[in-house]
């Protein structure tokens, strides 16, 4: 059976090494996942009194795209310790329970990449908990912290192949996860 997988990553730069990790992802995905790549670029600062006033077009559509999806990849960099501001930015909306929350009872895969050896290690675990706060269910293990990233990357993906090994357990893990939570 095919699940749709909502997938975006917690970085606007260009060239970022953890859009290079959701795009070997996206390669690497088994062949019943059918992955979206969402952009958060166009995502407004999370302010209550816009969202009172009617949900901005590219949230609602953000939002949309999560709720019909059977799972969410979200892949961070860590900035100061922390997932960056703009993946806290679009989480405050998406798990908004003002109006409508996208997030909730989603399974959830997290990944992040980093040029430190702990990887997203911290990152990630502020993320798992804005996520326990939206009521969505990250899978526990394996945590996916990619560390000395820049030595892995080659030509915009992942070359290093215990790495895509990894990604790839992890992704028929996921699988499984999805399944479980199905039932």
């Amino acid at each position: 059976m095919t699940k749709k997988i909502a997938a975006f990553c917690g970085s606007l730069r260009k060239e970022s090494f953890n859009k290079q990790v959701l795009d070997t992802m996206v390669q690497l995905a088994p062949d019943n996942f059918d992955v979206s790549v969402l952009s958060i670029e166009e995502i407004p600062l999370y302010n209550a009194d816009i969202e009172a006033e009617g949900v901005p077009a590219p949230v609602q559509s953000f939002k949309d795209q999560l709720k019909a999806a059977d799972g969410i990849w979200i892949v961070t960099p860590e900035y100061s310790a922390s997932m960056p501001g703009v993946l806290k930015n679009v989480l405050d909306w998406a798990g908004s329970m003002t109006v409508e929350n996208a997030l909730d009872q989603k399974p959830v895969l997290i990944a992040g990449a980093s040029p430190t050896q702990q990887g997203t290690a911290f990152a990630q675990a502020h993320l798992r908990q804005t996520l326990a706060a939206c009521n969505a269910y990250p899978m526990q293990q394996p945590q996916l912290y990619i560390g000395g990233v820049p030595n892995k990357l080659s030509g915009g993906k992942v070359e290093d192949e215990k790495t895509n090994e990894f990604l790839e357990k992890a992704m028929n893990d996921f699988d499984t996860w999805m399944e479980t939570l199905s039932k």
